[in-house]
This record gives C-alpha cells, sequence and structure tokens, in this order.
C-alpha cells in the first residue's frame, strides 16, 4: 500500500509518499523516512475519521492494524535529539552520591576550618542517603527494563537539576558542623522505617522488572499481589514514605519540601498509570493511585 508521510507546517510542509507492504510497521516506516536521522527521533501520528486528537502510532504493531490504509496520510514529528533513558538515570542519580560524599569530607572552602566532630544522626543520615542512590543505581543496571531506548536530551539537564539542587542544599546542612540533632528522639526509628520503605520500593521493581520479559517490551499486565492490593503504583508510595522518614529523622527543611516535590510529581505520574490500569481491568477502580484510601 502507499502510505503519505506530511512532515513539517505551513509553507515548509511536505507530502512524501512510501510504498510499504500490507504488514509493515513503525520500525518499517521509519528506516524509510529521512534515512539519515536516527530512528529514535522519528514520531508518526493519524488523524482517524472521528477521533478527537491524533494517536501516536505504536511499535511492536503493523500499520494497517492501527488505522493506516492506503492514501491515509501520517504525519511526522523529529523529536530532536535523544539520550538513553538508563544513561539519564545514571548521571541523575550520579550527582546525589557525589554532592554527599563532598559534604561529608567537610571541606574547608565550604565549612571553614573545623574540628567538630561528626554526630551519630548526622553520619547515619549521609550513609542512608548514599544508599538510596546507590540502590537506584544499581537497579538502574540490574532490575529495570525500559520499553523505550531513548528520551529527549532535555530531560538529563532537566531531572539532573532537580536532583543535583535539592541533594547539594540537603548535604549542605546535613553535614555542617554547626547542625542541630532533632530532639524527639526519633531518629532512629525513622532510619528503620527508612529502610523498610527502600526494601518495600526494591520489591515492587523486581516484581514489576518480572513482568517485562525483555527490554524494549512495551506490553505489560496489570500488576497484582499483595504490595498491588491498595494502590495502583506502591513504588511512589514506597519512596515518598522513605524520604517522609529521611526527613523527620533529619528535620531539615529542604528536604521536606523534596518529598513534597517528589509527592506532587510521582501523584502526576500514578494517576496517569492508575487510569491506564482501570482501563485495562475496571476492578482496580477499587484501589487509589498512590495514596491508600486518598488519591
Amino acid at each position: 500500500m502507499k502510505v503519505i508521510v506530511v512532515s513539517g507546517r505551513g509553507d515548509k510542509q511536505r507530502k512524501e509518499t512510501f510504498e510499504v507492504s500490507d504488514k509493515a510497521t513503525v520500525d518499517d516506516l521509519r528506516k524509510l523516512v529521512k534515512p539519515k536521522l536516527s530512528v529514535h527521533r522519528k514520531s508518526f501520528k493519524i488523524q482517524p475519521a472521528g477521533a478527537a486528537k491524533p494517536i501516536t502510532l505504536e511499535d511492536g504493531k503493523s500499520l494497517s492494524e492501527q488505522g493506516v490504509k492506503e492514501g491515509v496520510e501520517v504525519v511526522f514529528k523529529d523529536l530532536g535529539p535523544q539520550v538513553g533513558y538508563r544513561t539519564v538515570f545514571v548521571v541523575e542519580y550520579a550527582g546525589p552520591i557525589a554532592l554527599m560524599a563532598l559534604y561529608a569530607s567537610r571541606p574547608s572552602f565550604l565549612y571553614g576550618a573545623t574540628t567538630a566532630p561528626m554526630g551519630s544522626t548526622q553520619s547515619l543520615y549521609i550513609w542512608l542517603f548514599i544508599a538510596h542512590f546507590v540502590k537506584r543505581e544499581l537497579e538502574t543496571f540490574f532490575v529495570h527494563k525500559f520499553s523505550r531506548p531513548t528520551m529527549p536530551f532535555s530531560n538529563i539537564i532537566k531531572n539532573s537539576m532537580y536532583y543535583w539542587s535539592f541533594a547539594a542544599f540537603i548535604g549542605y546542612f546535613l553535614c555542617h558542623p554547626l547542625y542541630t540533632e532533632p530532639t524527639h528522639g526519633l531518629e532512629y526509628i525513622a532510619a528503620g522505617a527508612m529502610g523498610l520503605f527502600e526494601l518495600g520500593n526494591l520489591l515492587v521493581h523486581l516484581q514489576l522488572s518480572g513482568m517485562r520479559k525483555e527490554e524494549g517490551e512495551t506490553t505489560r499486565n496489570v500488576p497484582k499481589g499483595p504490595l498491588f492490593s491498595l494502590v495502583s503504583c506502591p513504588n511512589y508510595t514506597f519512596e515518598v514514605l522513605s524520604w517522609v522518614a529521611f526527613s523527620a529523622g533529619t528535620n531539615i527543611a529542604m528536604s521536606w519540601v523534596f518529598t513534597l516535590v517528589g509527592l506532587l510529581q510521582m501523584t502526576e505520574w500514578a494517576i496517569k498509570k492508575h487510569k491506564g490500569y482501570v482501563k485495562a481491568d475496571p476492578a482496580n477502580k477499587k484501589k487509589k493511585a498512590i495514596i491508600p484510601f486518598l488519591i
């Protein structure tokens, strides 16, 4: 069949016709359209009759089963420079580890000449902070399976600014010679709680990874089991609770801000995923997205 690919807008709009087989996929189309451009930058959409907005053609499915027929116009979009998912995660998590290690050495250009010993709460939560991001790095290499190979290059800058800036503030105050330990006496209880929440987060990630046979697979069934009994995204729930415990144990204002911002962002992601799970299995309406019985 012949497929018309539309690119550009206004006066710069171009239409090219490509002949493909009836069983051709999006990957086949990517190889034909702008062959010198990286395949990861190429996105295609169509406007089905009666649809409110265009839909993006999915990988792994033939063009014909997604509504592409003889003479149908397919809109091409260049997604711009891309970077690997794993690369983004490695870089954004490496920053907090390096920053906390730097602060923990108490360099004189930051804190001046000091002989004040590091307090027990400081030492404990410095290690917990570093362990959290080391865990994330290990999960990036050995646990996570990504459905897509790349994301926009701008994400590595945006994500790194988010994690690195908060780590810079939290680390500075946590390692400061004048740091005042909380007086509530719950430091060790909060540390133990954080360890449990980190374990819960890891178990969810392992279950989600096991549901995807290989890297690049886009289909995944609705997760079930005790970890998913109350919310659709318990990995986000455990992540937020982990930082609540850290913030309670250190009593650092910037840590509470980081926790709140993280909650807002993860709530947005969780609600989107929850809607997808409900669409796939209406029984998921009984659950919430991220906070049991609330959201």
